[in-house]
């Protein structure tokens, strides 16, 4: 197996998940902030425990984005979640995210282990449930904006995702009627789940165009899922899950012109 130095990237997205991450910890209070530092300890470790089997095995690198990886499925998490449904979610993020590719994620392996904990365990707390009765958090939506800035000025994130995302909840609001569209950006993870997820360069589009699109998607379908759901889920996850897999579909369709098709 062969071994890399630490990637200046991951560098740059420890500190950039950072602030949203001491915000979580101070919100949740010394007992819920331990396991939330206990669980991220447990993230990096199977990150780097399966990374190293399957690097073994192939003769490659580990690759970088592991410790951004741990550190947002940490992130996204409303609060304390269980145990095995956490280390299955994580295994699973990590082994059909990124490792049965040969180590290249094809969308956040964060982002499938959350949407693979969110679907297996609905009751385990790894979404916020009625969503539209929380109270609006601008201190953690402000918290993720520094460091998506900085990532996003050296080209590692889409900003094009985050403005169409941000279009997208404003025109779904509109044509749903909602009156108070513009506090969505400030409920649950959207912040976190848009910037850091959605935004991402595994699962973002690859055009400018196409990457506007993604984003106007994925803020569309946030707002949908909340406002239709009875059960009213955040929704940031599944949203970012359909834009992703979507998005080559529309790099296609942005792509294609007549006769060349």
């Amino acid at each position: 197996m062969t071994m890399t130095g630490p990637d200046r990237n991951d560098a740059l997205w420890v500190l950039a998940l950072a602030p949203p991450l001491a915000v979580r910890l101070y919100a949740d209070g010394t007992e819920a902030a331990v396991q939330r530092l206990l669980l991220l300890a447990v993230a990096l470790g199977l990150s780097y425990a399966w990374a190293a089997l399957f690097a073994r095995r192939g003769g490659r690198p580990l690759g970088p984005g592991l410790p951004a990886s741990a550190m947002i499925f940490t992130l996204m998490l409303p609060g304390a979640v269980g145990w095995g449904g956490a280390v299955l979610a994580l295994s699973f993020g990590a082994v059909f995210g990124r490792e049965m590719f040969g180590g290249r994620a094809i969308l956040p392996p964060s982002l499938i282990g959350l949407a693979f904990a969110i679907f297996s365990f609905p009751d385990g707390g790894f979404e916020v449930r009625d969503i539209l009765a929380a109270s609006p958090d601008p201190l953690f939506a402000a918290s993720c904006l520094p460091g998506a800035a900085v990532l996003m000025l050296r080209g590692t994130l889409a900003w094009q995702v985050a403005v169409g995302a941000a279009a997208g909840v404003a025109a779904a609001g509109l044509l749903m009627g909602e009156p108070a569209w513009w506090e969505q950006y400030l409920l649950g993870a959207f912040a976190a789940g848009v910037l850091f997820l959605a935004a991402a360069p595994e699962g973002a589009a690859r055009g400018a165009a196409a990457r506007l699109l993604h984003g106007v998607l994925v803020g569309a379908l946030i707002l949908a899922i909340r406002l239709a759901d009875p059960d009213q889920p955040d929704g940031v996850v599944f949203a970012c899950l359909l834009g992703g897999l979507f998005a080559p579909l529309i790099d296609r369709a942005l792509a294609w012109r007549p006769g060349h098709g």
